[in-house]
């Protein structure tokens, strides 16, 4: 019975896979040709591993306010400054790091699968199946280690600079090499300058890394390796001339590329096209003047001419990029033109590197305002697609909206731009991380100067914050567009942003801030002007508790602090309201004792401020807070605090101020005893105000002067 229900199994089993191969032959497509019933089906369409997930995505669309991929799909965990973006990234590429330092140092703990079943061999050096070269430990040469010329070549192929000037001094030199072998490490040496080329791999070190220029001097190892083996080559075959010149020519030892040229030359060795590209590209090191430069480098034009060599869109590149190089003028500019049309007769057409030196040529910061970038766009616009041909693509457009915000201030024509890095896959041309953020910075300057207001807020709202980050720069012109446009909520929700973007210690850009709030505090509704109070409130809050952090971390450079003008602010922001149990109370207080300890820099611009507030604080029951903000302005001896202290005293004693007046003249003796002692203060300060003495002192001088009219009339 037992033997019958396991026949019954393998029966069913054989059965299943009899159906699952007929099931694979059905879905076969044939790939051209009829069959036999006369239908034809269409031919197979090969397809990418990611095309449905490209059909896919193309259905939903892009969410501009997305954070980038790399970050967690989380509102609590997307950065929201740059630092915070910034070593977001760089941490897991250290992780990453790490991985490969212990894949490169303990590499013998990846020779052997030790988890596989005990019937499976056992292979060396496979750590994944299917393996993964780039995920393999990579091999160590050392004094002792034998190698081959099938080692050279796979750290040739590989790129790994100084493993391959080690294998080649294992395997004795030059002498012991084929012609073909020499000519790739001769190649290899001469693309890196026999330096270590920068890993690949780690893209956020890349793409987070301050951008410098490019340094044009002449970098090249002059006797290095690259040149004993360029020596010792016999006979030097073209490739060879071809290398050492682009070499050379790259690091610019312009003198010696175009010695070899010469040489190359002399002896009928054909260059191509591509080392011309490299001699143009540092002809301007061969002469001193604009004139001989020109003459050079029609010179170079006219020999590719008859060697019967033709130009590419590379060649274009290189002449454009040798001329914006050379300063400006209007003979630069004109040849440059010149140059662009020639080539277009050509049928080549500017790349997008040709019309960054176009840019870089005609639009200088302090040059004259010339609009080429218009026609430039206009020509890109006509084009189905731009594919990027060089690295120096993507400084096309950071440079272009740079000359919209700086050079020309055409609004219009940044959104042109926009619109056009926006198009199909043109978003891979704005180059890394660090290239980005000065396009953004330049779209948003320009769009908050001269933008409409509509326009420059829907902006914001689609790159703010997890698109760009603005810098303080930035911040401060934001703040002043959202000030002229009477946005209230907008700049109360600016001070939580500061204090996101890593910006609210920067006093200059808070207090801009500050003084934005109470220009257009009047006109707002008063749900807007509560949130305006808040953001005030935490404005003094913040600083207290970054005061409180700095004497427990003891630091000998303690941070800038709020002017006397911003403390005055808050306490105008805070001070609207005629409740005594609201808790902004207690933030003007603060902010005025800050003020009379001289915690603040400088006094306020407007101490007017000060003497009204004083007014309400007596109005609504706060003598002490009163009696406090007129002591303030007595003893910085503003003009305000006579008027302040009789208006305050007014509202405490529920007089007119002329009787107030009075009252403080005539009987100076007695107010001591008779007024409260808020009401006193204020008496005090008027006197200060009035004589810089205080009431006692008064009293004292004027009980001295009737003592000695006393003595006089007895004698």
């Amino acid at each position: 019975m037992y033997s019958n229900i396991v026949a019954s199994r393998q029966w069913a089993r054989l059965a299943c896979f009899c159906r699952y191969v007929s099931t694979i032959e059905g879905q076969t497509l044939p790939q051209a040709g009829k069959s036999s019933d006369g239908i034809s089906p269409p031919p197979r369409i090969s397809r990418s591993p990611t095309d449905i997930l490209q059909a896919l995505a193309a259905t939903v669309g892009t969410d501009p306010t997305a954070a980038h991929y790399k970050y967690h799909d989380d509102p609590y965990l997307i950065p929201q400054s740059n630092y915070r973006k910034r070593a977001y990234a760089l941490s897991a590429e250290a992780g990453r790091k790490a991985a490969a330092w212990i894949r490169d140092e303990h590499a013998e703990l990846f020779t052997m699968r030790e988890w596989d079943p005990p019937m499976k061999m056992k292979t060396p050096y496979f750590n994944a199946d299917p393996q993964i070269e780039a995920f393999a430990p990579k091999p160590i040469y050392n004094d002792e280690s034998k190698v081959t010329e099938e080692d050279l070549r796979y750290t040739i192929e590989n790129a790994l600079l100084e493993d391959s000037i080690k294998v080649f001094e294992l395997l004795g030199g030059v002498n012991n090499l084929d012609d073909q072998l020499k000519l790739s490490l001769l190649q290899l040496l001469c693309f890196y300058n026999e330096k270590e080329p920068v890993s690949m791999e780690w893209v956020e070190e890349r793409w987070f890394s301050a951008a410098t220029r490019d340094r044009h001097a002449a970098t090249w190892r002059v006797g290095g390796l690259a040149e004993k083996i360029f020596t010792a080559m016999d006979p030097k075959t073209p490739e060879a001339y071809c290398c050492i010149i682009q070499g050379m020519a790259k690091y610019f030892q312009a003198e010696r590329a175009h010695v070899f040229a010469q040489e190359a030359r002399e002896k009928g060795i054909q260059l191509s096209t591509t080392v011309y590209n490299s001699l143009l590209g540092c002809v301007g090191f061969l002469k001193e003047g604009v004139n001989l430069r020109i003459e050079a480098l029609k010179g170079l034009l006219h020999e590719m001419n008859e060697q019967g060599l033709s130009p590419n869109s590379e060649t274009m590149s290189a002449c454009l990029r040798s001329i914006s190089s050379w300063g400006g003028g209007k003979m630069l500019q004109t040849t440059a033109l010149q140059i662009v049309s020639e080539f277009r007769l050509l049928g080549i057409e500017p790349t997008l590197s040709a019309y960054y030196y176009l840019l870089c040529l005609f639009c200088k910061e302090q040059g004259p305002r010339i609009d080429i970038l218009t026609n430039i766009i206009a020509d890109l616009e006509k084009r189905e697609s731009i594919k990027a041909t060089q690295a120096t693509d993507t400084n096309f457009f950071i440079t272009a909206m740079g000359v919209c915000s700086d050079h020309l201030q055409d609004v219009n024509l940044a959104e042109r731009v926009h619109a056009l890095l926006m198009k199909d896959d043109n978003y891979q041309l704005v180059g890394d991380a660090y290239k980005e953020s000065i396009y953004y910075r330049h779209l948003v300057t320009v769009s908050c100067k001269y933008a409409p207001f509509e326009k420059t807020t829907e902006l914001l709202d689609t790159l703010v914050p997890n698109i760009y980050v603005p810098e303080p720069t930035v911040m401060e012109e934001i703040i002043r567009t959202l000030e002229v446009g009477g946005a209230g909520a907008r700049l109360a929700e600016a001070w939580s942003q500061l204090v996101v973007f890593g910006h609210a210690k920067r006093i200059k850009l808070v207090e801009k801030l500050l003084s934005a709030f109470c220009n257009c505090y009047s006109y707002q509704e008063e749900e807007v002007k509560a949130m305006i109070r808040n953001a005030a409130a935490d404005i003094l809050k913040y600083g207290q508790l970054m005061e409180e952090r700095e004497e427990n971390s003891d630091r000998r450079s303690p941070s800038q602090k709020l002017s006397a003008t911003a403390l005055a602010n808050i306490v105008e922001l805070c001070s609207d309201t005629s409740d005594i149990l609201d808790p902004n109370w207690n933030i003007v207080e603060d902010a005025i004792q800050r003020l009379k300890n001289e915690q603040a820099a400088g006094v306020p611009a407007k101490p007017q401020v000060l003497a009204d507030v004083a007014q309400k604080a007596a109005t609504v029951g706060k003598p002490e807070l009163a009696a406090l903000a007129v002591n303030y302005l007595a003893e910085c001896g503003f003009e305000e605090a006579t008027s302040a202290s009789l208006k305050t005293l007014g509202v405490m004693l529920n007089r007119p101020v002329e009787e107030v007046e009075t009252l403080l003249q005539e009987q100076k003796s007695s107010l001591a005893t008779s007024l409260h002692p808020s009401a006193l203060a204020v008496a005090q300060a008027y006197h200060i105000a009035k004589s810089g003495a205080t009431l006692r002192d008064s009293e004292s001088s004027t009980s001295s002067e009737s003592d000695s009219e006393s003595s006089s009339d007895s004698e």
